[in-house]
């Protein structure tokens, strides 16, 4: 028993094990002398017998409760009854102990008639002695040795799993769903089918964790990983990647039919309502699709291809399934050129900044220009705003960046005259990277420039998300003196609640308005009630890419207060202040300004 314990556990747990003590009978030599054997378990309730029946016993029957008090193993001798009983036989109780859970009784019948004419007088001494001994080896070495056996199996099992499957969900991580995929690809070229990979991911899942608390959003990851894997077939694999992201290989696709109807089925799984901590929340996702083999034949090069299309979803606004092409990996390899030589240009000083001016209406006077960055490649010239803005804000790399402009823009309009403002456009990822009031008065005090000399210009977007934070913030950069505009105004959600939490300095109209105002009465509307909204509140109103006179005009007669645009002087060109000239009346006007005023006003 010592050598095997799993035996005496697999009959006491496994149903029909028991017959196989037999075998232990069998290898000591005692098999031939065993009339019979009873198993026990730790409540006295007998599991299984074996052997031979109506064998009478002189004395009372043996305890067979396995418990603290009857511990030891117990011997008894036994004279047989006559007709085919043996002339003497031995009871032997034997107490299984392995663990708590795993406790018993063994009693043996074993036919003693041989030995008794010659060792009667010192048989129940030796078998005594050698059964005690039995029953502590089995209690406790037997024990330990089951137990650390067992550890082992289980470590090793809990290893393999970790290795294998993602310890939130229980989903497949990965390594496996890159294993499994690379098996079916394999098939699939046997079986000439097609695969299917998907790559998923939630919209807007930060916000999702925040707004529940005690583990909410992992509640909601788990809960997505079993409607998915209801979604799917057999055969079909599921992983989640890390985060929010999940991955699913459709394989044994024969149309794109197949692929579509699970896309309904995911849908309609994934629309109802997650009720955590008794609240319904409402997710949606994006997701993007490789086609095997049209966009790969391998593993990798699926799921990369894969990723690739959901990266597109999600650029593209979220809540929505791209397919990959082959545009969208030439379109990344331009993206990661873009990142590598912006992380370059900083170092090289291969950016610069233009300052086109701003003017009071009233007085037709530069009243402050704009800080807008431009970037001179050595080899590919001027790159616009809009092929790079984006990937720095996307990578991070705008913090950088927009610290440099702050500083730059700040720096040269020291210089100017006390009379003009320079304004700084900030991005969302400045807010977010750490405390932006710190920053910009550590520029101000190492440039010199006055703190009212400052406009920082934010978009209505920043205030969508984490608005409590951001209001924060911004009253914090208020209290060293800057300036705060609200830039694009009317593009985005445009919530007057915006404009009663925080006093802007200025709101700045966008350009689209503008574009079409003479032409649109619905845009000189908005407009006007924009201009007549600045004055109810005391704000002041810029309008953006004033191009013409006739535009200029109209905004002088709404009561606009500041303009900029091409009609005032082109970015490129623009120097940080308009030179100034007198004219016959004394009165002092821009060159430029002089030179673009309209005829009717000359």
């Amino acid at each position: 028993m010592l050598r095997d314990p799993q035996v005496v556990h697999n009959a006491l747990n496994v149903p029909g094990a028991a017959p196989q003590l037999g075998e232990i009978f069998h290898a000591s030599g005692y098999a031939p002398r065993v009339l019979r054997y009873e198993v026990y378990n730790a409540k006295g309730r007998l599991l299984f017998t074996s052997g031979q029946a109506n064998l009478r016993l002189d004395g009372p029957p043996l305890n067979v409760t396995n418990n603290a008090t009857q511990q030891a193993s117990v011997v008894s001798l036994q004279s047989g009854a006559g007709n085919n009983d043996p002339s003497n036989f031995a009871v032997l109780r034997v107490p299984i102990n392995f663990a708590a859970n795993e406790r018993g009784t063994l009693i043996v019948y074993l036919d003693q008639s041989d030995q008794a004419s010659v060792l009667s007088s010192y048989f129940s001494v030796i078998a005594l002695v050698t059964l005690t001994l039995l029953g502590v080896g089995v209690t406790m070495p037997a024990a330990f040795a089951w137990m650390r056996s067992r550890e082992r199996r289980q470590a090793e099992e809990q290893v393999h799993y970790l290795q294998n499957h993602d310890a939130l969900t229980g989903l497949a991580n990965r390594r496996a769903f890159a294993e499994r995929l690379g098996d079916a690809t394999a098939r699939m070229k046997q079986d000439d089918t097609h695969i299917a990979v998907i790559c998923l991911d939630i919209d807007k899942f930060k916000e999702i964790n925040d707004s529940t608390e005690h583990g909410g959003g992992d509640q909601v990851l788990r809960e997505i990983g079993v409607r998915i894997n209801e979604t799917l077939r057999d055969r079909d694999i599921i992983a989640r990647l890390g985060a929010d992201e999940f991955a699913i290989a459709l394989v044994d696709v024969s149309n794109l039919g197949d692929v579509m109807a699970f896309m309904n089925r995911l849908v309609a799984a994934l629309q109802l309502p997650f009720r955590i901590a008794d609240k319904e929340i409402l997710i949606t996702t994006s997701v993007g699709i490789a086609l095997a083999p049209a966009d790969g034949d391998t593993a990798s090069a699926l799921l990369r291809h894969a990723t690739i299309a959901l990266s597109r979803a999600k650029g593209d606004g979220g809540q929505r399934m791209c397919f990959f092409e082959e545009s969208m990996d030439k379109a990344l390899q331009r993206r990661r050129t873009v990142e590598h030589e912006l992380r370059l240009a900083l170092g090289r000083e291969e950016f610069e900044v233009a300052y086109p001016p701003q003017f009071d209406l009233a007085t037709e006077e530069q009243c402050g220009s704009e800080a807008l960055i431009r970037w001179h490649h050595p080899l590919h010239g001027k790159i616009a705003p809009e092929h790079f803005i984006s990937v720095a804000e996307e990578t991070g790399l705008i913090v950088p960046i927009g610290a440099w402009v702050l500083r730059r823009a700040c720096c040269d309009a020291v210089s100017w005259p006390e009379h003009l403002t320079v304004a700084v456009n900030l991005s969302p990822a400045q807010f977010r990277d750490r405390d932006i009031a710190e920053t910009v008065a550590d520029i101000l005090h190492e440039t010199g420039l006055p703190a009212e000399r400052l406009e920082l210009e934010i978009t209505e977007n920043l205030l969508i998300n984490d608005t409590e934070e951001v209001l924060g913030k911004l009253n914090r950069l208020r209290k060293i003196g800057v300036k705060i505009a609200m830039d694009d105004f009317g593009t985005g959600y445009s919530s007057l609640s915006y404009l009663a939490r925080f006093p802007f300095s200025k709101i700045k109209i966008d350009r689209q308005f503008i574009r079409n105002m003479a032409r649109d009465p619905a845009m000189r509307a908005i407009v006007r009630t924009i201009i007549a909204l600045g004055k109810s509140l005391n704000v002041t109103i810029t309008a953006e890419g004033v191009e013409t006179p006739e535009q200029a005009k109209i905004l002088s007669e709404f009561g606009c207060g500041e303009v900029q645009g091409f009609l005032y002087g082109r970015p490129e060109a623009a120097q940080p202040y308009a030179k100034l000239e007198q004219s016959a009346d004394g009165k002092v006007t821009p060159i430029r300004a002089r030179r673009r005023r309209r005829p009717s006003a000359a």
